[in-house]
């Protein structure tokens, strides 16, 4: 199968190439990948800034914001063949973290987590990938074929980020009513969408 690989830390670097198929290890279900996103995170690793391939090799696939369709799953597991999928980027780390073993694993506190397409793991610019099905989030089938289930990642950025604005807020008196929004690219958007769901002008 084919996959967009990178050498981390090489600008340049970008190919398309023949890799193997992903080991059975690597993840109980089996995901044929529709759609992947692509963003600032993958421009910075595209232009060499960061980066970090999987132990023992020298190439990483890169894509973190993807939108798959699962073609084998474990029996007894949540998923099935044919349902739609978002899997999440973020790993927790091995030891683990308070933060990790809470299953907060996006506030790692040790820096020993990885991230699919970033940092240790293969991303999903690839034709299939494995996952385990805990690290994958089934989405309702009109999301899937309209391909904007692959903008569930991105948003979810954007929804933690309101989770933390409010918990401070509500501190104290708070009765927000406009909101500000610097950058109009795909998180700044989904930014404003968000807020207006708040009632937020």
């Amino acid at each position: 199968m084919q996959a967009l690989t990178i050498i981390p830390g090489q600008k340049g670097s970008t190919r398309l190439e023949d890799v193997r198929e992903p080991s059975a290890d690597t993840g109980d279900v089996l995901v044929d990948i529709v759609a992947v996103g692509v963003c600032g995170t993958d421009r910075d690793l595209l232009d060499g800034k960061y980066g970090a391939p999987p132990a023992g090799e020298s190439r990483l696939i890169i894509g973190h914001e993807a939108l798959g369709r699962v073609r084998e799953a474990r029996p007894g597991s949540h998923l099935k063949p044919a349902d739609w999928v978002v899997p999440i980027v973020r790993m927790p780390d091995p030891v683990p973290c308070e933060n990790c073993a809470a299953g907060e694993w996006d506030m790692c506190s040790n820096g020993r987590y990885t991230e699919h397409g970033i940092k240790e793991l293969h991303g999903f610019a690839t034709e299939r990938a494995r996952v385990p099905a805990r690290f994958l989030v089934p989405i309702d089938a009109r999301l899937g074929t309209e391909g904007t289930g692959v903008l569930l990642e991105p948003t979810t950025v954007v929804a933690k980020a309101w989770d933390h604005i409010e918990r401070i807020g509500k501190r104290s008196l708070w009765r927000p009513q406009r909101v500000l929004v610097t950058g109009a690219g795909p998180v700044g958007l989904l930014a404003c969408l968000l807020a207006k769901q708040r009632g937020l002008a």
